[in-house]
């Protein structure tokens, strides 16, 4: 079967192409794909930094490049080993064996879930694996009753995260950005204190908020030195205080956190789809909550473009202009 993909094909430049499908193995779903979200996770391979690059970049060894790993979309034709599903179920979950910028997605099915009944009509919101992402964070985290957490960056990730962590007994969700439009979406979506790092000093603020303790889990979304930094100076001290590394780093960024891990103690916890102890739980319970509108899509998703626009979708993700936050692209939108 031939489809039509957008594939990376140099730094920066994608070319949308048909593709020749290979047959579906016995456990494997076809599908007819809605949406697939454009994830900053992939901007080092759009920009070129990380094609190749040994240990690294395993799904992006050469041009062309397959990105778009966050598919929704219907299955369309199954292996005859699938049981969990059926045509014309509506799916989403961990699509990570192709391109998901193209018209059908290859998929095997413990990789995925079904889309919640209330989203049928609004598929290409369903998004599973930043939901997954998530669920999974809070699970390696495992935060506490009466916890003060930090969350430093204010993207789309971290308000997903801030979103799910409102609903747990906090002491404290405190939230560090700098862009003003974003931290009053983060207030409204549950965080006790919101703290643009431009305008004023982040480290003194939530040290005076937590009466000079510091904080119980110390989550990195920002994925930068001085996020990290700042994360981890934020630590309670020498009491195994959790720092979160779920931000995706640049490969050559220095790392700014040596004495804070000897003076302030804390557990480092890795926090990536990848490292989840139940995938398909944690997709599961990502789609519940979706579900019961925990997590708020349809505000959080701001752009949409066609098949032949992933270029600028991604350019306009790097850039995060104006109200710019999260964009999917709609392939049969060519």
């Amino acid at each position: 079967m031939k489809t039509l993909a957008a594939k990376l094909v140099a730094a920066h430049r994608f070319e949308v192409t048909e593709v020749e499908l290979p047959a579906l193995n016995s456990d494997q779903v076809l599908i007819d794909v809605s949406s697939c979200g454009i994830c900053s996770s992939e901007v080092p391979i759009f920009d070129g930094s990380t094609v190749g690059t040994p240990g690294v970049s395993f799904r992006y060894k050469e041009y062309p490049a397959d990105l778009g790993h966050e598919v929704v979309g219907t299955i369309i034709d199954k292996g005859k080993h699938v049981q969990n599903f059926a045509l014309g179920d509506v799916v989403t979950g961990l699509t990570y064996s192709g391109c998901g910028f193209a018209q059908h997605f290859i998929e095997n099915q413990d990789m995925l879930v079904k889309v919640p009944d209330n989203y049928l009509t609004r598929p290409q919101f369903a998004v599973g694996e930043p939901l997954m992402a998530t669920i999974n964070i809070i699970n390696q985290c495992q935060p506490q009753y009466g916890d003060s957490v930090l969350v430093v960056g204010d993207g789309f990730m971290s308000q997903l995260l801030i979103a799910a962590l409102a609903k747990l007994p906090l002491a404290q969700l405190i939230v560090v950005g700098h862009h003003e439009n974003r931290l009053a979406m983060a207030k409204r979506f549950g965080a006790t204190a919101v703290i643009n790092n431009k305008t004023s000093d982040a480290w003194q603020q939530v040290m005076a908020l937590t009466q000079d303790l510091g904080a119980d889990i110390a989550i990195d979304y920002a994925g930068t030195s001085s996020a990290l930094g700042l994360a981890a100076s934020l630590c309670k001290a020498k009491v195994r205080a959790k720092l979160v590394l779920a931000a995706a780093y640049d490969n050559n960024m220095p790392i700014t956190i040596g004495n804070y891990l000897q003076n302030r103690a804390p557990v480092l916890i890795p926090a990536y789809p990848n490292q989840s102890q139940n995938k398909q739980l944690d997709l599961e319970r990502a789609m519940w909550a979706l579900s019961q509108d925990i997590f708020p899509m349809e505000e959080l998703i701001t752009h949409q473009y066609s098949l032949s626009a992933v270029g600028q979708g991604y350019q306009e993700s790097i850039a995060r202009s104006g109200d710019f936050i999260k964009g999917i692209v709609l392939p049969q939108q060519v």
